[in-house]
């Protein structure tokens, strides 16, 4: 059985189809080295050229003293007037005043200067003229005497369940003087006839026997009587309060 003849577009890979990748390569490569070298032609680097400065040679001539020429040279060249002397002149006294030195302040004194023996009067402004009143005269008061103090009583203050069986504030006997009467409070019960059953003082730092007193007369105070609970409790707290004017 003979095999059938496959066609070409039914093939995976192209076997008859010729690649030629490599010419066009070798074209680029030599296109590219085409460009760079128009590159160092265009872009050359151009060094600056230097020029030499001339410069002048510097000779130092020697004279010698001994030769009339020379010794003519030196004396045209020598300056007296700064001292450049040779050694006959330098021996010579200097009586003549050719070098001598005089500063401008030579002979000069400091000396000084008189005080002046005038005194400025200053004459002060008026406002502040000595022994002259600045402030008007004020009426001197007498003195009269002073209004008496109001005296101050010890007062029990009730707590709001208190206060609707009796009065809100009660005046306590006199002699009883507390300190500190504002940390010092009484927990009260009250009975159905209005009693004061117990009293217990809460807090306060007084003296005991103050306190029995205070205690005593607690108890003695009388609220309204209630058919409704048979014992209520309630707070009285002290303050001071001014007595009312008679």
């Amino acid at each position: 059985m003979s095999a059938k003849p496959h066609s070409q577009e039914q093939l995976i890979f192209a076997w008859h189809a010729r690649d030629h990748s490599t010419w066009y390569l070798l074209a680029a490569l030599l296109l590219l080295t085409a460009v760079m070298a128009g590159f160092f032609f265009v872009f050359r680097i151009v060094h600056p050229v230097t020029h030499r400065t001339p410069t002048t040679p510097q000779h130092v001539i020697s004279l010698d003293p001994r030769d009339p020429a020379a010794l003519a040279l030196i004396n045209r060249a020598q300056d007296r007037s700064f001292a450049v002397l040779v050694d006959a002149d330098a021996a010579r006294s200097l009586d003549t005043g050719l070098l001598a030195f005089r500063p401008s302040f030579e002979g000069h004194q400091l000396r000084l200067r008189e005080i002046d023996s005038a005194v400025t009067e200053v004459v002060p402004p008026l406002s502040f003229t000595p022994g002259v009143g600045v402030l008007p005269p004020v009426p001197r008061r007498e003195a009269g005497e002073l209004p008496p103090l109001p005296e101050a009583r010890l007062a029990a203050v009730m707590s709001p369940n208190l206060a609707k069986r009796g009065p809100v504030s009660v005046e306590m006997p006199q002699g009883i003087a507390l300190s500190e009467p504002a940390r010092l409070q009484f927990r009260v019960a009250i009975g159905s006839a209005g009693q004061i059953i117990t009293a217990l003082p809460l807090g306060g730092t007084e003296d005991p026997a103050v306190m029995e007193k205070l205690q005593a007369a607690i108890k003695g105070l009388r609220f309204d009587p209630s058919e409704v609970t048979r014992v209520e409790w309630g707070e009285i707290s002290f303050r001071w309060e001014v007595a009312e004017a008679r």
